[in-house]
């Protein structure tokens, strides 16, 4: 059957509804992030499919999530492949503008959130204050879904899983250190082993976040377990109860040698030759297109991440 392909560009809104409520998982969701009725959202994608010709979600009783087709499936690989498209004319049109104006979207973990980046977009922000700043803060598993879905530009984290659609656009190698009080007994310590450690409390990252597999696995090495005194999703969380004095947090190395946020605190670093080093990456989706102030942004992280090898 002969399809008009112009008909499916009169309502470029039931599209952006479907592949919000495909992102988001349940029309609800979708109606709560971009600030629309449910009902209006669910009208739109009835209509999208009634154009189609097929059923785009299979819908579940009352509040229970929804599924993809399998033609949802290929409607919204060509979605994010026309989204991506877009994307790769945006950074065309701005390099035609230069960096007077555009937002840069993209995603890091919370402690390079306040350690670097406030102080780099500042500096940015100054000598292009026609550029503005979208920035998500999650885990670095979340940060990676994000870019390869095309939803940020780049990411800056912490010891990303690895993909070979996830480009590495530079990396920087940071020591494994224990965080602790001035008054804890370990404080006076150049370095320390985890032996040395293990008698005392511990502040521990959860199980979402990559680090905890990591510690997981170094406190096997030595046959031994932390004391968990409190248990988080929050790296933030995690360095100010340390140094509150509730317990040992194994960290990066401060990227600048102290961290203002936290003057009464001591880094530590762990002396054991088989505990890994830190990785700090800044990547994005292999092939992605960016515009040229994410360019240009990532050209000053890289620069930072320079200085500090």
């Amino acid at each position: 059957m002969y399809r008009d392909p112009s008909v499916h560009l009169k309502n470029p809104t039931a599209l952006r509804y479907f592949y919000e409520v495909a992102k988001a998982g349940s029309f609800r969701r979708a109606a709560e992030q971009i600030h629309v009725a449910a009902s209006a959202i669910n009208r739109q994608v009835k209509n999208l499919e009634e154009e189609i010709g097929a059923q785009l979600f299979e819908r579940g009783p009352g509040r229970s999530g929804i599924k993809l087709t399998a033609a949802g499936e290929i409607l919204l690989h060509r979605v994010r492949l026309a989204m991506s498209e877009l994307s790769a004319a945006w950074a065309e049109v701005d390099a035609l503008q230069g960096l007077q104006r555009g937002t840069v979207n993209f995603g890091v973990n919370e402690s390079a959130s306040t350690e670097f980046i406030p102080r780099l977009l500042t500096a940015f922000h100054k000598t292009y204050p026609g550029v503005n700043f979208e920035v998500t803060v999650a885990s670095s598993l979340r940060l990676v879904e994000l870019t390869l879905d095309d939803e940020i530009d780049f990411a800056v984290a912490f010891n990303p899983p690895i993909s070979e659609r996830l480009e590495i656009l530079t990396k920087l190698e940071l020591g494994t250190c224990i965080m602790v009080d001035r008054k804890h007994p370990l404080a006076a310590r150049a370095r320390v082993t985890l032996s040395d450690c293990v008698a005392y409390n511990f502040v521990m990252p959860d199980n979402t976040l990559a680090m905890r597999t990591t510690l997981d696995q170094m406190f096997d090495r030595i046959g031994a377990r932390p004391r968990p005194v409190l248990t988080t999703n929050s790296y933030e969380l995690m360095r100010a109860a340390a140094a509150a004095g509730i317990g040992i947090a194994v960290v990066a190395r401060c990227l600048f040698g102290i961290n203002p946020s936290y003057p009464d605190a001591v880094f530590i670093p762990v002396s054991d030759p088989w505990v890994k080093s830190q990785m700090l990456v800044c990547c994005t989706r292999a092939e992605r297109h960016l515009a040229i102030a994410s360019h240009s942004l990532i050209e000053q992280i890289k620069d930072v991440l320079r200085q500090l090898v």
